[in-house]
């Protein structure tokens, strides 16, 4: 038995001797994969951000418990035991589990946690990271440049623009291509920005650029491929064909682009590519000005023109079958909206018109992407939802706007793993794309990462200045993440400034001012602002706030009425029911 040292000596090598310090390595080092793994696991599970925390703080108070075990009992193959006292021998039995492997095998296990997050690749940290594109460009990757249109008439430019929607659409048909979305590009249509630049910034190693004319029943279609890097051009040819040709160029353009790129075409893409949407160029013409209203004009007006321009090809072509999808498409976005059309007719439109396109196109992606629309805003099906919009995924993996919607009924569903993979996809195809960064930013921000949820909310805001939902849910993560109401406050301004649609933040801005107890500004707002259908209720919860009896009394006889009203339309309807609710609560009080 050796010698036992006196002082700082003897206690340290009592700690060796009882082997704490190795039992502190352990306890550190299975700690902190802990941690990792929750860092990992917690947004899968949908939990608060708060548990990763609370694992924290339960391993720190942890620590001196460990130590204090560590220095009276071993944990060995013979179970629990008094650790030995100095210079007493043990057997390999009575050797604790501290050993070199478990500790090799706990390294082991923390590299491949670490490495986990950069396999996933992780969330960009701030708006520079984001915007900065890769030196490489990727080599199958083919950014379509709006056409330029050389018709006599301004009013064909929704032709050009029609051309260039059906290259891509045609070009999205091949799956060993990746195609820069519509959205991206649009925003290049008047740029003073080089080939090389363009390219740069959407990572695209290869432009197509073009132009069209048309005049009576004849067109010329210019289109060139080019490589970026070094302004080769790789494919070029001019189309002068009658306008009934149209199709057959679009194929001819998709099969060109294929082959000088080196992509191989399958049997199933040769078929697509034949495809034809119908044989009646008036109703094709028609149905390219619908695209366009759909396209550039996110309002109740221009969703309502594209529905007038849908139903004009449809009387010239009754099979006409993704004429019909489409609008069956914009009768469920106008129904969708409270404020546009949620009525039994509009429903019913949109039901009848998809149920025309299923008869006609029934495969078609485009139909199970409509019937996907119908079932999450006119039936509020999310799971039958989710099904239609996955098979519309396999037919058209480039449609950002379909992973979009998958992004959003994941989350909804508490399915945090697929959704985050969809949302994502949907900002990678789409980075221009209205809502897909807003998108993203509620998921970071239900899972407990508002760091990342504000670099999104940011980037959705200047990517579309225009939509006031991005200042709306940016202004409430401000407010519920941070406290901070004057951050808020001023993300609204902004938005009553910028978006085309500022009534739409009315209620969210009352609702600061009445939590930050500013209840006359609150009041002030929905009489000057705020144009919905419940200007009632929200002035009868202030008034109640402010024990206005009188006041609180004719809003809430008005909002009775209202909702009453609204109830024979839509019975079943979940908000209407707990909204009457509250205001016969509130008459009681």
């Amino acid at each position: 038995m050796s010698e036992q040292k006196n002082g700082p000596g003897g206690i340290i090598q009592e700690l060796r001797n009882r082997r704490v310090f190795r039992a502190v390595a352990v306890y550190l080092g299975v700690g902190f994969a802990l941690l990792e793994a929750a860092d990992i696991v917690v947004p899968m599970l949908g939990l608060p951000g708060f548990v990763v925390k609370a694992v924290f703080w339960l391993l720190i108070a942890g620590f001196p418990v460990a130590i204090g075990l560590a220095w009276t009992f071993q944990f060995t193959p013979e179970g629990l035991r008094r650790s030995p006292k100095s210079g007493e021998k043990q057997t390999e039995e009575q050797k604790p589990f501290t050993g070199n492997s478990v500790i090799i095998v706990l390294l082991l296990v923390i590299v491949g946690l670490l490495a986990y997050p950069r396999i996933q690749s992780p969330p960009p940290t701030d708006l520079a990271t984001i915007n900065k594109q890769a030196d490489s460009l990727d080599a199958k990757a083919v950014a379509v440049l709006p056409f330029t249109n050389f018709s006599a008439s301004e009013e064909d430019a929704y032709f050009a623009d029609g051309i260039h929607d059906d290259i891509l659409t045609q070009l999205s048909k091949i799956r060993d291509l990746r195609i820069i979305s519509r959205t991206t590009m649009i925003k290049y249509k008047s740029s003073d920005l080089s080939i090389s630049e363009i390219a740069k910034e959407v990572g695209a190693a290869n432009i197509l650029e073009g132009s069209v004319r048309r005049a009576g029943d004849q067109v010329r279609i210019v289109a060139q491929l080019i490589k970026a890097k070094s302004d080769e051009h790789l494919w070029a040819e001019t189309y002068d064909r009658e306008y009934a040709d149209i199709f057959a160029i679009q194929t001819d353009v998709a099969r060109k682009i294929a082959s000088a790129l080196k992509s191989a075409l399958t049997p199933e893409e040769e078929q697509q590519l034949e495809d034809i949407p119908t044989s009646n160029m008036a109703a094709y013409d028609y149905f390219l000005k619908g695209n366009h209203f759909w396209y550039t004009k996110t309002t109740e007006e221009g969703n309502l023109k594209a529905v007038a321009m849908y139903e004009e090809a449809i009387k010239l072509d009754p099979d006409f079958g993704l004429a019909y999808a489409r609008q069956s498409v914009a009768h469920s976005v106008l129904f969708q909206s409270p404020d546009w059309d949620p009525s039994r007719e509009r429903k019913e439109l949109a039901r009848n018109t998809l149920e025309r396109a299923k008869l006609l196109i029934p495969n078609h992606p485009e139909v199970h992407f409509a019937q996907g629309i119908f079932y999450q805003w006119c039936l509020d099906d999310p799971a039958s939802a989710i099904l239609e919009f996955e098979i519309a995924a396999e037919g058209q993996p480039g449609n950002g706007e379909t992973a979009k919607h998958l992004g959003e009924l994941y989350a909804r569903a508490g399915n945090w793993l697929k959704a985050k993979i969809y949302l994502e996809r949907s900002y990678e195809l789409e980075p221009d794309g209205i809502g897909n960064a807003g998108w993203l930013a509620g998921y970071y921000s239900l899972v407990g990462d508002n760091k990342t949820a504000d670099i999104y909310y940011k980037l959705a805001i200047q990517s579309y200045p225009e939509n006031a939902t991005a200042y709306r849910f940016y202004a409430m993560q401000l407010k519920n993440a941070y406290g901070d109401m004057e951050g808020a406050r001023r993300i609204f301004n902004e938005g009553v400034l910028n978006s085309d649609s500022p009534s739409l933040l009315a209620s969210n801005r009352a609702q600061l001012e009445i939590d930050s107890g500013d209840y006359e500004a609150a009041l002030n707002i929905i009489q000057e602002d705020y144009s919905g259908e419940f200007s009632a209720f929200h002035k009868s919860r202030i008034y109640y706030l402010q024990k206005n009896t009188s006041g609180l009394s004719v809003e809430l006889d008005h909002s009775r009425k209202n909702i009453k009203s609204k109830l024979e339309e839509k019975p079943d309807e979940a908000f209407l029911v707990s909204t009457l609710g509250l205001i016969h609560d509130n008459g009681r009080q």
